[in-house]
């Protein structure tokens, strides 16, 4: 995987106070080495310097446990682009 791009992340600047995780994103093969943590980390970390005093995200079902062990909790059902509901999660920074 050296040079291999297996995670990333997107951040929506605030608005409001409020700034969104758009996307993260950790190639299967790579899970388990806490590059997700790092990432998510990252972006909150990024999202406060911009001035939020909040993150939010949509988050697929399977991964509301790995967000919250990171302070991450469900606020609400939202539907996605694709028409599915899905939890929508907020961290206060």
């Amino acid at each position: 995987m050296d040079g291999e791009i297996v995670a990333w992340a997107a951040l929506v600047p605030p608005a409001d106070g409020t700034a969104v995780l758009d996307d993260l994103w950790v190639d299967p093969t790579a899970m388990g080495r806490g590059l997700g943590s790092r990432l998510f980390r990252l972006v909150a970390d990024r999202a406060r310097e911009l001035g939020a005093e909040r993150l939010e995200w949509g988050a697929e079902p399977n991964a509301i446990g790995f967000y919250e062990k990171l302070g991450g909790r469900k606020l609400r059902d939202h539907v996605t682009e694709w028409g599915r509901v899905a939890p929508w999660m907020g961290l206060d920074l």
